[in-house]
């Protein structure tokens, strides 16, 4: 029985893969340009005295005209160096505001009160948000925003690529480049799953249309739940292109603690995805499952099948991104990120189940 569902399971997931992998290259066709709308960039920031200025330093060379852009830095009640620094900033560039967020929100808390709080006063057509340990290029807004040019589009997402300095963070990089190509292949068969805050964009009109944060259930993953309600809605559209004019760089976890809470929150936030959502991240858990069932109940043959079906087909799914966005050197660690891979499919969705309370940038929070 057990030789049997690795061999269905096996076909299955192959043909999954092949096909994500395939969507996700050809998801970057970009409209031509010249749709010049006024746009808003928010960046929420909490503790964030590390990364603020070289995230600040790549927004102002933003090559968007001044005149419809501005810039919202949200100080999240930070308690290091993050104001002070911002405050530099702000005398330089006349289109950069600072809001500060007093006191917490006990329905919307955290990271979802500093976004919602800057939208309120924003003036944007388009709003566009990053973190404050991110860098974006010179030209993001303008090659972002030429996929609003079909006004049937509600939500934009883009590609991040961590940045590292050892195989620790350089396999982070390559988990990343996989999830998102995921999203992104997804996406472009016409059933979105998800979308990253370090680089997503969405409509005025579309984020109104579902009421914003205030009406969207409060989740530890607020630019989830943002992605997830506009494309839910069914009346808007939604792109995530692989785009390297888009690419926005950002760091990785450092240690095991910050992955481990990091990975934790997203599993934590994905608790309320809908049934077709569910059942892509589902297929491969129980995949995964099977193949450390079959190794104490199955012929080594079978197993054994079964994973070099898996390697090969995630090593191909690899490949879009890394090549796109010229991070090669990532395959190296593809060996390390499959054991990587497997541990945490199989280990987090029961942590999340058992475990609902998180803890992020020194607040704690149950979704």
């Amino acid at each position: 029985m057990i030789v049997a569902l690795l061999f269905l399971f096996s076909i299955v997931y192959m043909l999954m893969i092949l096909l994500f992998a395939g969507a996700a290259a050809t998801s970057g066709a970009r409209p031509g340009d010249g749709y010049r709308p006024r746009v808003s960039v928010i960046i929420a920031a909490r503790n964030e005295e590390e990364q603020i200025g070289a995230c600040l330093e790549s927004i102002v060379r933003l090559s968007y005209p001044q005149e419809l852009l501005e810039i919202i830095i949200v100080d999240d009640r930070s308690t290091d160096r993050t104001a002070e620094i911002v405050s530099r900033y702000r005398g330089r560039q006349a289109h950069l505001r600072v809001l500060h967020i007093e006191k917490e929100n006990e329905l919307l808390p955290g990271k979802t009160n500093a976004v919602m709080s800057a939208v309120d006063v924003s003036r944007g057509e388009i709003l566009m948000f990053t973190d404050a340990d991110c860098r974006v290029p010179p030209t993001w807004v303008e090659d972002t925003v030429s996929y609003y040019s079909d006004p049937t589009v509600g939500v934009v997402a883009g590609f991040t690529s961590l940045i590292g300095e050892n195989w620790f963070e350089e396999m982070q990089a390559l988990d990343w480049f996989v999830l998102t190509s995921v999203a992104a292949a997804t996406t472009r068969l016409g059933f979105p799953v998800t979308a990253v805050g370090t680089n997503l964009s969405v409509r005025r009109e579309a984020y109104d249309s579902v009421g914003g944060y205030r009406e969207i259930p409060f989740s530890v993953t607020e630019d989830y739940a943002l992605f997830h309600a506009v494309t839910a809605s069914g009346r808007w559209k939604a792109r995530f292109p692989m785009d390297p004019a888009t690419l926005v760089e950002s760091t990785p976890c450092h240690d095991w603690k910050q992955l481990y809470d990091q990975k934790k929150r997203w599993f934590t936030g994905g608790r309320g995805m809908d049934a077709k959502s569910l059942l892509i991240f589902a297929f491969p858990y129980v995949f995964n499952f099977l193949i450390l069932l079959g190794a104490f109940f199955s012929p080594w043959w079978a197993v054994g099948l079964a994973v070099a079906i898996k390697l090969l087909v995630d090593y191909l799914l690899c490949l879009p991104a890394t090549l796109a966005f010229h991070r090669r050197c990532l395959l190296f660690e593809y060996p390390l990120f499959e054991v990587y891979y497997y541990m945490y499919v199989l280990t987090f969705p029961l942590l999340v189940i058992f475990r609902g309370q998180i803890t992020w940038k020194e607040r704690t929070f149950r979704n």
